[in-house]
Protein backbone atom coordinates (compact mmCIF):
# COMPACT_ATOMS: atom_id res chain seq x y z
CA UNK A 1 0.00 0.00 0.00
CA UNK A 2 0.66 3.63 -0.02
CA UNK A 3 4.08 4.59 2.25
CA UNK A 4 3.15 8.53 2.71
CA UNK A 5 0.90 11.24 1.26
CA UNK A 6 3.85 12.02 -1.42
CA UNK A 7 3.89 8.75 -2.39
CA UNK A 8 0.01 9.33 -2.60
CA UNK A 9 0.26 11.95 -4.83
CA UNK A 10 2.75 10.66 -7.24
CA UNK A 11 0.82 7.66 -8.35
CA UNK A 12 -2.08 9.77 -8.77
CA UNK A 13 -0.03 11.97 -10.65
CA UNK A 14 1.10 8.55 -12.49
CA UNK A 15 -2.86 7.26 -13.15
CA UNK A 16 -3.54 10.70 -14.57
CA UNK A 17 -0.64 10.46 -16.62
CA UNK A 18 -1.48 7.01 -18.39
CA UNK A 19 -5.45 8.36 -18.82
CA UNK A 20 -4.36 11.62 -20.86
CA UNK A 21 -2.48 8.95 -23.09
CA UNK A 22 -5.41 6.83 -23.51
CA UNK A 23 -4.21 3.54 -20.99
CA UNK A 24 -7.05 1.13 -19.89
CA UNK A 25 -7.09 0.79 -16.29
CA UNK A 26 -5.85 -2.59 -16.68
CA UNK A 27 -2.59 -1.10 -18.40
CA UNK A 28 -2.44 1.35 -15.75
CA UNK A 29 -2.40 -0.79 -13.01
CA UNK A 30 0.40 -3.12 -14.94
CA UNK A 31 2.54 -0.15 -15.67
CA UNK A 32 2.59 1.45 -12.10
CA UNK A 33 3.13 -2.51 -10.62
CA UNK A 34 6.02 -2.64 -12.84
CA UNK A 35 7.91 0.10 -12.02
CA UNK A 36 6.95 0.82 -8.21
CA UNK A 37 6.28 -2.49 -6.99
CA UNK A 38 2.74 -4.05 -6.31
CA UNK A 39 2.89 -3.24 -3.04
CA UNK A 40 2.92 0.23 -3.84
CA UNK A 41 -1.08 0.95 -4.74
CA UNK A 42 -3.49 -1.71 -4.20
CA UNK A 43 -5.48 -2.55 -7.58
CA UNK A 44 -8.78 -1.02 -6.53
CA UNK A 45 -7.47 2.08 -5.76
CA UNK A 46 -5.48 2.52 -9.09
CA UNK A 47 -9.23 1.58 -10.80
CA UNK A 48 -10.88 3.65 -8.53
CA UNK A 49 -8.29 6.92 -9.72
CA UNK A 50 -8.26 6.07 -13.32
CA UNK A 51 -12.35 6.25 -13.51
CA UNK A 52 -12.33 9.77 -11.79
CA UNK A 53 -9.38 10.94 -14.15
CA UNK A 54 -11.27 9.46 -16.92
CA UNK A 55 -14.31 11.03 -15.98
CA UNK A 56 -13.13 14.47 -15.73
CA UNK A 57 -11.75 15.34 -12.75
CA UNK A 58 -8.42 17.07 -12.82
CA UNK A 59 -7.37 17.33 -8.94
CA UNK A 60 -5.18 14.91 -7.57
CA UNK A 61 -5.30 16.03 -3.75
CA UNK A 62 -7.81 14.45 -1.98
CA UNK A 63 -11.26 16.77 -1.40
CA UNK A 64 -11.15 19.90 1.18
CA UNK A 65 -13.20 17.90 4.46
CA UNK A 66 -14.49 20.27 7.07
CA UNK A 67 -15.07 19.03 10.51
CA UNK A 68 -16.17 15.21 10.97
CA UNK A 69 -16.61 13.37 7.86
CA UNK A 70 -20.41 12.78 6.73
CA UNK A 71 -22.10 9.50 7.42
CA UNK A 72 -22.93 8.16 3.64
CA UNK A 73 -24.93 5.18 5.31
CA UNK A 74 -27.45 6.77 3.61
CA UNK A 75 -31.47 5.23 2.73
CA UNK A 76 -30.30 5.95 -1.17
CA UNK A 77 -26.76 3.87 -0.60
CA UNK A 78 -28.31 1.19 0.95
CA UNK A 79 -30.90 0.79 -2.06
CA UNK A 80 -28.55 0.69 -4.60
CA UNK A 81 -25.91 -1.59 -2.89
CA UNK A 82 -29.08 -3.63 -3.21
CA UNK A 83 -29.58 -3.66 -6.67
CA UNK A 84 -25.94 -4.04 -6.78
CA UNK A 85 -26.43 -7.49 -5.61
CA UNK A 86 -29.33 -8.56 -6.88
CA UNK A 87 -27.44 -8.15 -10.37
CA UNK A 88 -23.85 -9.71 -8.64
CA UNK A 89 -24.79 -11.79 -5.54
CA UNK A 90 -20.89 -12.99 -5.79
CA UNK A 91 -19.70 -9.12 -5.54
CA UNK A 92 -16.83 -8.72 -2.91
CA UNK A 93 -17.11 -6.13 0.12
CA UNK A 94 -13.89 -4.69 -1.71
CA UNK A 95 -15.70 -4.39 -5.23
CA UNK A 96 -19.14 -2.51 -4.12
CA UNK A 97 -16.82 -0.16 -1.83
CA UNK A 98 -14.88 0.90 -4.88
CA UNK A 99 -17.68 1.17 -7.06
CA UNK A 100 -19.42 3.25 -4.35
CA UNK A 101 -16.46 4.82 -3.29
CA UNK A 102 -17.08 4.46 0.56
CA UNK A 103 -15.19 2.13 2.92
CA UNK A 104 -15.56 -1.22 3.36
CA UNK A 105 -16.48 -0.91 6.91
CA UNK A 106 -19.60 1.11 5.49
CA UNK A 107 -20.03 -2.00 2.59
CA UNK A 108 -20.21 -3.90 5.79
CA UNK A 109 -22.43 -2.78 7.94
CA UNK A 110 -25.19 -1.85 5.12
CA UNK A 111 -24.96 -5.77 3.45
CA UNK A 112 -24.85 -7.30 7.25
CA UNK A 113 -27.31 -5.14 8.79
CA UNK A 114 -29.37 -3.20 7.07
CA UNK A 115 -29.73 -5.71 4.29
CA UNK A 116 -29.15 -8.64 6.58
CA UNK A 117 -27.56 -10.47 4.12
CA UNK A 118 -24.50 -12.79 4.31
CA UNK A 119 -22.55 -14.80 1.77
CA UNK A 120 -22.48 -18.33 1.49
CA UNK A 121 -21.15 -21.03 -0.08
CA UNK A 122 -22.96 -23.16 -3.04
CA UNK A 123 -24.36 -26.05 -1.93
CA UNK A 124 -24.17 -29.12 -4.21
CA UNK A 125 -27.09 -30.44 -4.69
CA UNK A 126 -27.85 -33.94 -7.38
CA UNK A 127 -29.47 -32.29 -9.96
CA UNK A 128 -31.05 -28.82 -10.77
CA UNK A 129 -33.91 -29.55 -10.74
CA UNK A 130 -36.69 -28.66 -13.43
CA UNK A 131 -40.54 -27.59 -12.90
CA UNK A 132 -41.57 -30.40 -14.39
CA UNK A 133 -38.91 -32.99 -11.95
CA UNK A 134 -39.78 -30.56 -9.22
CA UNK A 135 -44.23 -31.56 -9.67
CA UNK A 136 -43.33 -35.31 -10.02
CA UNK A 137 -41.39 -35.16 -6.69
CA UNK A 138 -44.33 -33.37 -4.89
CA UNK A 139 -46.86 -36.33 -6.55
CA UNK A 140 -44.89 -39.04 -5.42
CA UNK A 141 -44.31 -37.83 -1.82
CA UNK A 142 -47.74 -36.90 -1.39
CA UNK A 143 -48.62 -40.57 -2.83
CA UNK A 144 -46.37 -41.69 -0.17
CA UNK A 145 -47.50 -39.87 2.52
CA UNK A 146 -51.38 -40.85 1.98
CA UNK A 147 -50.50 -44.53 1.63
CA UNK A 148 -48.35 -44.68 4.52
CA UNK A 149 -50.53 -42.54 7.17
CA UNK A 150 -53.93 -44.59 5.91
CA UNK A 151 -52.67 -48.03 6.42
CA UNK A 152 -51.37 -48.45 9.57
CA UNK A 153 -48.39 -50.35 10.82
CA UNK A 154 -47.56 -50.32 6.84
CA UNK A 155 -44.38 -48.57 7.50
CA UNK A 156 -43.66 -51.73 9.29
CA UNK A 157 -43.50 -53.74 5.99
CA UNK A 158 -41.38 -51.67 3.76
CA UNK A 159 -38.07 -53.36 2.68
CA UNK A 160 -35.73 -50.69 0.46
CA UNK A 161 -32.72 -51.33 -1.05
CA UNK A 162 -29.99 -49.66 -2.98
CA UNK A 163 -26.14 -50.15 -4.74
CA UNK A 164 -23.39 -48.48 -3.47
CA UNK A 165 -19.22 -48.80 -3.15
CA UNK A 166 -16.84 -49.83 -0.73
CA UNK A 167 -13.66 -48.64 -0.37
CA UNK A 168 -10.62 -50.64 1.64
CA UNK A 169 -9.57 -47.09 2.75
CA UNK A 170 -11.71 -44.13 2.28
CA UNK A 171 -9.84 -40.79 3.76
CA UNK A 172 -11.57 -39.28 6.59
CA UNK A 173 -13.54 -36.01 6.06
CA UNK A 174 -11.88 -32.77 7.08
CA UNK A 175 -14.56 -32.33 10.14
CA UNK A 176 -13.42 -35.62 11.32
CA UNK A 177 -9.82 -34.91 11.76
CA UNK A 178 -10.48 -31.69 13.68
CA UNK A 179 -8.60 -31.68 17.09
CA UNK A 180 -8.75 -29.21 20.05
CA UNK A 181 -5.63 -26.95 20.14
CA UNK A 182 -4.42 -24.27 22.42
CA UNK A 183 -4.32 -20.68 20.81
CA UNK A 184 -0.58 -20.83 20.94
CA UNK A 185 -0.33 -24.28 19.86
CA UNK A 186 0.68 -25.36 15.62
CA UNK A 187 -2.18 -26.47 14.13
CA UNK A 188 -2.68 -29.89 13.24
CA UNK A 189 -1.02 -30.46 9.37
CA UNK A 190 -2.51 -33.78 7.19
CA UNK A 191 -1.67 -35.20 3.58
CA UNK A 192 -4.28 -34.68 1.67
CA UNK A 193 -5.42 -38.97 0.48
CA UNK A 194 -7.37 -40.35 -1.71
CA UNK A 195 -9.63 -43.02 -1.97
CA UNK A 196 -7.66 -46.54 -2.33
CA UNK A 197 -8.75 -48.25 -5.80
CA UNK A 198 -9.74 -51.77 -4.65
CA UNK A 199 -13.22 -51.53 -3.69
CA UNK A 200 -16.06 -53.72 -3.60
CA UNK A 201 -20.48 -52.83 -4.87
CA UNK A 202 -22.74 -53.89 -1.54
CA UNK A 203 -26.35 -54.18 -1.91
CA UNK A 204 -28.36 -53.47 1.38
CA UNK A 205 -31.82 -54.85 1.82
CA UNK A 206 -33.63 -53.79 5.02
CA UNK A 207 -36.29 -52.85 6.44
CA UNK A 208 -37.71 -50.71 9.93
CA UNK A 209 -36.69 -54.01 12.12
CA UNK A 210 -33.30 -54.27 10.62
CA UNK A 211 -31.15 -55.84 7.79
CA UNK A 212 -32.44 -58.64 6.08
CA UNK A 213 -29.94 -59.39 3.59
CA UNK A 214 -26.64 -58.47 1.89
CA UNK A 215 -25.26 -58.97 -1.37
CA UNK A 216 -21.81 -58.08 -2.20
CA UNK A 217 -20.99 -57.85 -6.08
CA UNK A 218 -17.75 -59.91 -6.95
CA UNK A 219 -15.34 -57.84 -8.84
CA UNK A 220 -15.46 -57.07 -12.28
CA UNK A 221 -19.42 -58.02 -12.07
CA UNK A 222 -21.86 -55.46 -13.80
CA UNK A 223 -24.94 -54.99 -12.23
CA UNK A 224 -27.37 -55.30 -15.28
CA UNK A 225 -30.79 -56.21 -15.11
CA UNK A 226 -29.95 -60.64 -15.68
CA UNK A 227 -27.84 -59.83 -12.65
CA UNK A 228 -30.16 -58.07 -10.69
CA UNK A 229 -33.31 -60.30 -10.98
CA UNK A 230 -30.72 -63.11 -9.55
CA UNK A 231 -29.93 -60.96 -6.50
CA UNK A 232 -33.52 -60.30 -6.06
CA UNK A 233 -34.04 -63.70 -5.92
CA UNK A 234 -31.49 -64.21 -3.02
CA UNK A 235 -33.42 -61.82 -1.46
CA UNK A 236 -36.82 -63.31 -1.30
CA UNK A 237 -35.44 -66.50 0.08
CA UNK A 238 -33.55 -64.61 2.81
CA UNK A 239 -36.35 -62.19 3.14
CA UNK A 240 -39.09 -65.28 3.47
CA UNK A 241 -36.84 -66.77 6.28
CA UNK A 242 -36.01 -63.69 8.25
CA UNK A 243 -39.88 -62.27 8.25
CA UNK A 244 -42.05 -65.27 7.33
CA UNK A 245 -45.05 -63.04 8.32
CA UNK A 246 -44.69 -60.42 5.77
CA UNK A 247 -43.60 -62.90 3.22
CA UNK A 248 -46.81 -65.45 3.87
CA UNK A 249 -49.17 -62.43 4.17
CA UNK A 250 -47.99 -60.49 0.69
CA UNK A 251 -49.12 -57.30 2.78
CA UNK A 252 -45.25 -55.81 1.95
CA UNK A 253 -44.13 -53.34 -0.65
CA UNK A 254 -40.08 -53.01 -1.74
CA UNK A 255 -38.68 -49.42 -2.56
CA UNK A 256 -36.03 -49.05 -5.09
CA UNK A 257 -34.49 -46.04 -6.86
CA UNK A 258 -35.02 -45.60 -10.55
CA UNK A 259 -31.68 -47.21 -11.48
CA UNK A 260 -31.63 -48.34 -15.35
CA UNK A 261 -31.29 -51.97 -13.97
CA UNK A 262 -34.29 -51.79 -11.41
CA UNK A 263 -36.72 -50.45 -13.94
CA UNK A 264 -36.19 -52.79 -16.72
CA UNK A 265 -38.69 -55.05 -17.95
CA UNK A 266 -37.19 -58.30 -17.33
CA UNK A 267 -37.22 -56.80 -13.28
CA UNK A 268 -40.12 -55.57 -13.50
CA UNK A 269 -42.13 -58.98 -14.82
CA UNK A 270 -40.21 -60.66 -11.90
CA UNK A 271 -41.40 -58.50 -9.74
CA UNK A 272 -45.02 -59.46 -10.95
CA UNK A 273 -44.73 -62.62 -11.03
CA UNK A 274 -43.66 -63.36 -7.49
CA UNK A 275 -46.23 -61.13 -6.69
CA UNK A 276 -43.72 -58.33 -4.92
CA UNK A 277 -45.53 -54.93 -4.54
CA UNK A 278 -43.48 -51.66 -5.27
CA UNK A 279 -43.77 -48.38 -4.20
CA UNK A 280 -43.08 -45.23 -6.64
CA UNK A 281 -39.86 -43.18 -5.90
CA UNK A 282 -39.25 -39.83 -7.39
CA UNK A 283 -36.21 -39.64 -10.06
CA UNK A 284 -33.09 -37.57 -9.03
CA UNK A 285 -34.40 -38.11 -5.31
CA UNK A 286 -31.51 -39.77 -2.53
CA UNK A 287 -33.13 -37.71 0.08
CA UNK A 288 -35.87 -39.60 -0.61
CA UNK A 289 -34.21 -42.46 -0.02
CA UNK A 290 -33.01 -44.28 3.08
CA UNK A 291 -30.00 -45.97 1.61
CA UNK A 292 -29.17 -42.58 0.59
CA UNK A 293 -29.81 -40.31 3.66
CA UNK A 294 -29.26 -42.96 5.99
CA UNK A 295 -27.36 -45.99 6.36
CA UNK A 296 -24.61 -45.27 3.69
CA UNK A 297 -23.59 -41.85 5.51
CA UNK A 298 -23.90 -43.50 8.46
CA UNK A 299 -21.60 -46.48 7.51
CA UNK A 300 -19.19 -44.73 5.99
CA UNK A 301 -18.79 -42.75 8.35
CA UNK A 302 -17.75 -45.20 10.61
CA UNK A 303 -15.11 -46.69 8.07
CA UNK A 304 -13.43 -43.36 7.24
CA UNK A 305 -9.80 -43.10 7.34
CA UNK A 306 -9.61 -47.19 8.31
CA UNK A 307 -7.55 -48.91 5.84
CA UNK A 308 -8.61 -53.02 5.01
CA UNK A 309 -5.92 -55.11 3.60
CA UNK A 310 -8.40 -56.78 1.41
CA UNK A 311 -12.59 -57.30 0.53
CA UNK A 312 -12.94 -59.73 3.48
CA UNK A 313 -11.37 -57.82 5.56
CA UNK A 314 -13.62 -55.35 4.30
CA UNK A 315 -16.78 -57.03 4.19
CA UNK A 316 -15.90 -57.91 7.78
CA UNK A 317 -15.92 -54.30 9.08
CA UNK A 318 -19.10 -53.53 7.45
CA UNK A 319 -20.40 -55.92 8.76
CA UNK A 320 -19.64 -55.34 12.51
CA UNK A 321 -20.59 -51.78 12.11
CA UNK A 322 -23.86 -52.74 10.66
CA UNK A 323 -24.30 -54.82 13.53
CA UNK A 324 -23.72 -51.91 16.07
CA UNK A 325 -26.55 -50.54 14.68
CA UNK A 326 -29.76 -50.69 17.24
CA UNK A 327 -33.70 -51.36 16.25
CA UNK A 328 -34.54 -47.84 17.57
CA UNK A 329 -32.05 -46.25 14.50
CA UNK A 330 -33.98 -48.65 11.76
CA UNK A 331 -37.17 -47.07 13.25
CA UNK A 332 -35.96 -43.75 13.60
CA UNK A 333 -34.45 -43.62 10.18
CA UNK A 334 -38.12 -44.79 8.54
CA UNK A 335 -39.76 -42.13 10.37
CA UNK A 336 -37.42 -39.66 9.09
CA UNK A 337 -38.17 -40.90 5.75
CA UNK A 338 -42.12 -40.14 6.16
CA UNK A 339 -40.92 -36.75 7.73
CA UNK A 340 -38.86 -36.06 4.52
CA UNK A 341 -41.86 -36.66 2.14
CA UNK A 342 -43.63 -34.05 3.54
CA UNK A 343 -40.37 -31.56 3.20
CA UNK A 344 -40.77 -32.17 -0.02
CA UNK A 345 -44.30 -31.28 -0.57
CA UNK A 346 -43.38 -28.13 1.80
CA UNK A 347 -40.56 -27.45 -0.51
CA UNK A 348 -42.51 -27.81 -3.52
CA UNK A 349 -40.25 -30.55 -4.37
CA UNK A 350 -37.46 -28.38 -4.25
CA UNK A 351 -34.12 -30.64 -2.58
CA UNK A 352 -34.70 -29.36 1.66
CA UNK A 353 -31.62 -29.83 2.75
CA UNK A 354 -30.20 -27.48 5.10
CA UNK A 355 -33.20 -25.34 4.67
Amino acid sequence: MQSGREDNLEARYAIKFCVKLGKSAAETSEMLTTAYGPSFMSQATIYRWHRRFREGREQVRDDDRSGRERDVRTPELIDQIELFLNEDRRASLQAIATHFEVGEATVHRVVHEDLNMRKVSAKFVPKVLSEEQKQSRVEDSKEMIEFITSNAGVLESLVTCDESWIYCYDPESKRQSAEWKHFDSPRPRKARRSRSVGKLMMIPFFDCHGIIYIHWVPKGQTVNKEYYVEVLREFRKRFRRKRPEHFHSGQWHLHQDNAPCHKSLLVTNYLTEMGIKTVPHPPYSPDLAPCDFWMFPKLKEKLRGRRFEDVEEMQEAVTSVLDSFHLEDFKGAFQKWLDRYKKCVDAGGSYFEGH
